[in-house]
């Protein structure tokens, strides 16, 4: 575990996005701190028992909440794109799915273990619970995770039959895990049956989910290995597959991401994670972390230890798997929730086989590593203080209070010094206190947050085109050279994504703000192939061309944006003029 810290902590310091390669290491070390008293605090079958029975009752209201949502769709949150799935507090069915599939063999384990029949009815209701939720989530991975848990589990009864229940319990624990399957099976063939997507609204021509959902995460999967292609020792930094698959994404992906909106926040892999994020010496560190502690949960299995705890620790076992096998298809053990349940089983785990002797002596570490991860945990707390800030800059800027707004996201860009989109949002809003009171300090504000934001995310073409926006749009206060800062900022957005109309419209009048008319042109050419509604660039083409004394040419272009957007104003106003 230290080498994988060791490891994150070398990616995150030669990471493109620093400030979000420190929050991620910080949200590592506070799962370290468990994982490592885990290691040296926990002994003996009972403490397992009381863990493992807390990581169920933990799931429990996730799981009832899941199910309400089932049986009431009016609870599912409004316009979700996930009709008829249980989302939980997760708000998506993948990582709803992600974390009850990790407490099934758990809760299954201590039913074989409980003692008190009143208890072991309770965890046998509380599994058929958690079993049914897990199936209306409607999640393959989450699905494919269960199985790979329950096979872990059946295994290691096989494998050593003294830890068998008796009949009856067996025969009820498969009723548990069974009967909710059945009970949905119509519905679970049809959502494994591979088919192209219903093409919502979103879908595009160009969109791969309009041939299922296989065929976008292929299409991430390509974009995150050329990713660790490109650095294949430390990957680009602990946290930042965003910045890292927006650099290497194919085009498809990019043309998706400029006309649809659309882009990957996860590798849907969290192995592709791991290695575009840490290279190939982190997903080493963490597949050598992985195989001893199993390697620790076999030995305990093993062991002529008491039968109840050699239960659990399969249960643990089959959770660890679930969860790495749910892993081949999304990436939701970067996730807090899931995380801390993965690293905690690997903890337990690796304590299993631990010699009672040493316990006194290793519990003070165990005591320290507790405190590291509470004061990981507080640390990495500044961003939820930062997200309160943020909001409530946002509610002064709904309120029209533009001022008031710039001064409480400076105040989140303080707290939280790694979130760009605080950055971002104090741009934003320190334009709009310009246009209010016509004040160039303010604009010179705006110009210095966005700056800030570019440093802290340098991948985000978006940004870049938002300062040359201010400065195109305010030549009073950034003059010439504020143009040509401008031209500097679009070609590099364009560099990284060449798909953005807006952009290349952009960069046509910054063109023509500096007066290269013939690039301008063929900037606005460019732009005009790209969005079918968007109409500047075909108006900005027939404005040349009535400058150059070309009526026919303008004529054409005016009649292009008409047919794009028969109301536009300034399409007819250029008619008119063509017509005088």
């Amino acid at each position: 575990m230290l080498v994988l810290v060791l490891v994150s902590a070398l990616s995150a310091a030669f990471s493109i996005h620093r400030g979000k390669s420190l929050e991620a290491m910080l949200n590592l070390l506070a799962i370290t701190g468990l994982f490592l008293a885990a290691v040296t605090c926990v002994r003996g079958a009972g403490m397992l028992r009381g863990i493992a029975f807390l990581e169920v009752l933990a799931a429990i209201p996730v799981a009832t909440l899941g199910l309400m949502q089932h049986f009431r769709p009016e609870l599912l949150p409004a316009a979700n794109s996930y009709p008829g799935r249980a989302l939980g507090p997760f708000g998506q069915p993948n990582r709803m799915g992600g974390y009850i599939v990790a407490t099934i063999p758990v809760a299954l384990a201590l039913s074989f273990a409980a003692q008190d029949r009143f208890l072991r009815a309770g965890l046998l209701v509380a599994t058929f619970g958690l079993v049914f939720c897990l199936a209306v989530t409607y999640s393959r991975g989450a699905w494919l995770g269960f199985a790979a848990g329950l096979l872990v589990l059946a295994l290691a009864l096989v494998r050593w039959p003294d830890l068998l229940p008796r009949p009856a319990l067996l025969a009820a624990s498969l009723a548990a895990v069974t009967l909710p399957v059945l009970l949905l099976l119509p519905s679970i063939i049809s959502r494994v049956e591979s088919r192209p997507s219903a093409a919502p609204a979103w879908n595009l021509p160009i969109d791969p989910e309009r041939e299922g959902s296989g065929a976008m995460r292929r299409a991430i999967w390509s974009g995150a290995l050329d990713a660790a292609l490109h650095r294949p020792a430390l990957g680009y930094g602990i946290g930042t597959f965003r910045e890292a698959f927006d650099r290497s994404k194919g085009a498809t992906m990019k043309q998706l991401e400029a006309e649809g909106g659309r882009t990957a926040d996860q590798a849907h892999n969290h192995y592709l994670g791991i290695l575009a994020e840490r290279g190939a010496l982190g997903l080493a560190a963490f597949a050598v972390l992985t195989a001893l502690t199993l390697g620790a949960a076999a030995m305990a299995m093993a062991s002529g230890t008491q039968t109840m705890g050699r239960v659990l620790v399969a249960g643990l076992a089959g959770s660890v798997l679930a969860l790495l096998a749910h892993g081949l298809v999304d990436d939701n053990l970067a996730l807090i929730p899931h995380g801390t349940l993965l690293f905690a089983n690997l903890g337990l785990l690796a304590a299993a086989p631990a010699d009672r002797r040493n316990a006194p002596r290793s519990r003070w570490t165990g005591r320290g590593m507790i405190l590291v991860a509470l004061l990981a945990m507080g640390v990495s707390a500044a961003s939820f203080a930062g997200s309160r800030a943020a909001q409530a800059a946002s509610v002064d800027a709904g309120l029209g209070r533009a001022s008031l707004a710039v001064a409480g996201y400076g105040a989140a860009t303080r707290i939280a010094p790694w979130r760009d989109d605080f950055a971002v949002a104090r741009a934003e809003q320190a334009e709009v206190w310009a246009r209010q009171d016509g004040s160039a300090e303010a604009l010179r504000d705006a110009e210095a947050s966005y700056r800030q934001a570019i440093q802290i995310n340098g991948s985000d073409p978006v940004t870049r085109q938002e300062l040359a926006r201010l400065y195109l749009a305010h030549p009073d206060v950034f003059g010439d050279a504020g143009a040509r800062s401008a031209l500097v900022q679009l070609r590099l957005a364009l560099a990284q994504n060449p798909y953005y109309a807006e952009i290349q419209n952009d960069l046509g009048v910054a063109l023509l703000r500096v007066g290269d008319r013939e690039e301008a042109r063929r900037a606005f050419g460019r732009a005009a192939q790209g969005r079918s509604d968007f109409v500047d660039p075909l108006l900005n083409l027939a404005a040349l061309a009535i400058e150059s004394g070309d009526p026919v040419e303008a004529r054409s272009w005016l009649t292009r944006a008409l047919e794009r957007d028969p109301g536009s104003a300034r399409a007819h106003a250029l008619l008119a003029r063509l017509s005088q």
